[in-house]
């Protein structure tokens, strides 16, 4: 059983937009109050009045750290693209583990090229430019468990003073997400955040982050 500001608080969370108005001051607090009070109520089993719902979003409102908005502005610094990549999808096994090693050197890649591994609890990815994908597949010698053709890559390059913030990622993939846009993956790095999804969205995406 919740307290009325902890249920409040858990409600809240879960509505963007009313966390946003909650933090920029535009909220009606009594008419929000009136909005939530049967979830409050159940989920701290009694009675709840709207007046003490208003006080407990009062409190969550003068508290900088409790009503910060999730969704972050973020500045982007740099944005590339990559196309056409290939996805391919290997079971993880002691011989494609053995071939990790040695995919970059045996794997020649220029400039343009991208090329990249993760490794799950059962499975190696390897998401690579179309130009090398045969390559690829030589070098694992073992038969994917799938081949996925038709990608792309935006790379957006960050200020290093997001990294410790929090929702940064999900600040951006929001924005793709509200597009309905499939993800292959999403790679992050200190600086860098990169999303992979089919080529033909690629004109979309760029015009998300303002390319």
């Amino acid at each position: 059983m919740l307290k009325i500001q902890d249920a409040v608080r858990e409600i809240l969370y879960k509505n963007e937009e009313a966390l946003y108005a909650l933090s920029h001051g535009y909220m009606n607090l009594s008419a929000y109050a009136k909005q939530i009070a049967v979830a409050v109520a159940q989920k701290t089993q009694k009675e709840v009045d709207t007046a003490s719902i208003v006080v407990s979003l009062s409190r969550i409102k003068k508290d900088p750290k409790k009503s910060e908005p999730l969704i972050q502005d973020v500045k982007i610094n740099n944005i590339t693209t990559k196309s056409p990549l290939s996805e391919i999808v290997f079971e993880k096994n002691s011989q494609i583990l053995s071939r990790l090693s040695s995919l970059y050197e045996k794997v020649k890649t220029g400039n343009d090229d991208f090329l990249t591994m993760t490794l799950s609890t059962s499975e190696v990815s390897v998401i690579c430019s179309d130009r090398i994908k045969n390559e690829v597949l030589k070098h694992f010698k073992d038969s994917p468990r799938l081949i996925a053709i038709g990608l792309a890559s935006i790379g957006l390059s960050l200020d290093p003073k997001y990294y410790p913030m929090p929702n940064i990622t999900f600040s951006l993939i929001r924005r793709i997400a509200q597009k309905r846009v499939v993800l292959a993956e999403t790679i992050t790095t200190h600086t860098e955040i990169i999303f992979i999804f089919p080529e033909k969205s690629l004109p979309e995406i760029l015009s998300l982050f303002g390319s």
